[in-house]
């Protein structure tokens, strides 16, 4: 796009140049020929020119006839004529739209270039639109590639940085820094397109984690074999929060509270237990997380395995803690877990 648009610049500056360069050509015969008799020089011609275009106004190199005069009147007009035209094209070309596009992106790639440990979204529709507000709730940093100009500027208005770009294009999944982010979420509605997203981030980042949307079970099964971590279909999960809202509605009401960021009081948190950190080889009532941290412990995932909070479980390298608390909480559980 840029070069595209440094291309229409040059085309558009041709004609107010060329006007240019004529009329110091014009100028710089006429003077020459109308002092020849008082001994004139090219290079007095061009001067005198070249002083009379920009209206710098230094005086006649020589004497001027009323010949002259008329010479040096019609430079003046067609220099300063070709200068105005030539500063116009190029501020107009500066302050267009396609500009000030090209000046956005290159800003907003500079941004995403220095980002680490962030999220990429790849489709931004009703599904990428929630994920997003939700993880820029939680203080994440997301970058949304997206084709669509609209859903763009809705990406933008939710404060995620938003790359103009296709997701199944590896050079648009490196230029969003697909190998320095954390999590990659695929919500496009078209299974094929997923299935190849996925396909291509795995190859390009073996260890990102990978979650996709899937519109039927057959697709399910695809994009876990093309490296997909976790795999969700939409309509499953609202079909079966509905069932649950008929069956048990107080405590779909506690889920949806607790799993909601942002201004909610309390969240479930996910919290891995980190190599080197002193939690590890201790047993949860020797090291006391709830008195410590206020956050109340819910389960704890070993190696797949999920185990209820005992006091007598000892965590291991890469556990997992699912506790539930603020924010706060959750951050201190975090930095006693995490080391």
């Amino acid at each position: 796009m840029l070069g595209t648009n440094i291309r229409s610049l040059r085309t558009r500056l041709l004609i107010p140049l060329a006007m240019l360069m004529g009329t110091h050509l014009f100028g710089t015969i006429a003077f020459y020929l109308s002092w020849l008799d008082q001994g004139g020089t090219v290079f007095d011609a061009l001067f005198m020119t070249f002083t009379t275009v920009t209206t710098i106004g230094y005086g006649e190199v020589h004497p001027l006839s009323t010949v002259g005069r008329v010479i040096a009147m019609l430079v003046a007009g067609g220099g300063i004529g070709s200068l105005f035209y030539t500063f116009t094209v190029i501020l107009d070309a500066f302050g267009s739209d396609e500009a000030r596009s090209a000046r956005r992106r290159r800003r907003m790639q500079t941004t995403i270039d220095r980002l680490s440990g962030h999220y990429l979204i790849v489709g931004y529709g009703r599904i990428g639109r929630e994920a997003a507000a939700e993880l820029i709730a939680a203080g994440k940093k997301v970058v949304v590639l997206e084709r669509s100009t609209g859903k763009q500027v809705g990406a933008e208005d939710h404060a995620a940085l938003v790359l103009e770009a296709d997701g199944t294009d590896d050079a648009a999944l490196l230029a969003a820094g697909i190998t320095r982010a954390t999590g990659l979420i695929v919500t496009t509605s078209d299974d094929a397109t997923n299935l190849f997203v996925t396909l291509s981030a795995r190859l390009l980042a073996p260890k990102l984690f990978i979650a996709s949307r899937a519109s039927d079970d057959a697709a399910m099964a695809k994009l876990q074999r093309a490296g997909a971590d976790r795999v969700i279909s939409p309509w499953a999960i609202g079909g079966r929060r509905l069932a649950h809202l008929m069956l048990s509605p107080r405590a779909v009401d506690f889920f949806e509270t607790a799993l909601r960021r942002g201004k909610q009081s309390l969240s479930i948190g996910e919290i891995p237990v980190s190599p080197g950190a002193k939690a590890v080889g201790k047993s949860l009532d020797q090291l006391k997380l709830p008195q410590l941290t206020g956050a109340s412990l819910l389960v704890v995932m070993q190696k797949g395995v999920v185990t209820g909070a005992r006091g007598d479980l000892v965590l291991s390298e890469g556990d997992h803690v699912l506790a539930l608390g603020t924010d706060r909480q959750l951050e201190q559980l975090e930095g006693v877990l995490g080391g």
